[in-house]
């Protein structure tokens, strides 16, 4: 980047594999394969931005409110495959231990977006199965799941003493208890 604090009139990124070992040009070099396209839409508001000496708290505010748009169509479809592993409410009942959850099935996730993708809520094109398929492989796959798990199995247990409770009451008020 320019001491001066100016953005490069054009950035790049290149692939390790691209790079001769003499380049100089200026850019941000990685070995992280892309997935996504690039938003030039989002680029263009940016750059403007910058010619017409935009605030950086605006800039920023841009930046950021891309970044929540393109989670959550990343997380929405996952939220919504989660909540379809949840036990109907109906199958809950005081005189049975409560239902399981249904276990995660990514190749089952993976169909499921064909019809609840990002595509619906985004606009950016590229190869969403496979960044899917990269975030199942990482870490912070595990610490969602985990997390999101914990939370569906509150929920059950919840739903479960909610059934008892009711039961109870019903049998209190009928005088068999």
């Amino acid at each position: 980047m320019c001491a001066t604090g100016d953005l490069p009139k054009q950035v790049k990124v290149k692939k390790l594999a691209k790079l001769k070992t003499l380049d100089t040009k200026p850019g941000i070099y990685t070995s992280y394969k892309t997935f996504l396209h690039k938003d030039k839409t989002l680029i263009k508001r940016l750059l403007k931005g910058i010619q017409r000496k935009r605030p950086s708290e605006v800039q920023s505010a841009l930046l950021r409110r891309h970044l929540l748009e393109l989670t959550q169509s990343f997380i929405i479809p996952l939220e919504h495959y989660m909540a379809s592993l949840m036990p109907l409410q109906r199958a809950i009942t005081p005189w049975k231990n409560p239902p399981q959850i249904r276990p995660f099935c990514q190749e089952d996730f993976m169909k499921s977006l064909e019809h609840a993708g990002p595509q619906l809520t985004c606009v950016l094109k590229g190869d969403w199965l496979g960044l899917y398929r990269r975030f199942f492989k990482s870490p912070n796959f595990d610490g969602w799941f985990r997390q999101r798990h914990r939370e569906m199995s509150q929920k059950l247990e919840a739903l479960h003493l909610e059934a008892i409770c009711e039961a109870v009451g019903d049998r209190d008020r009928a005088g068999t208890g």
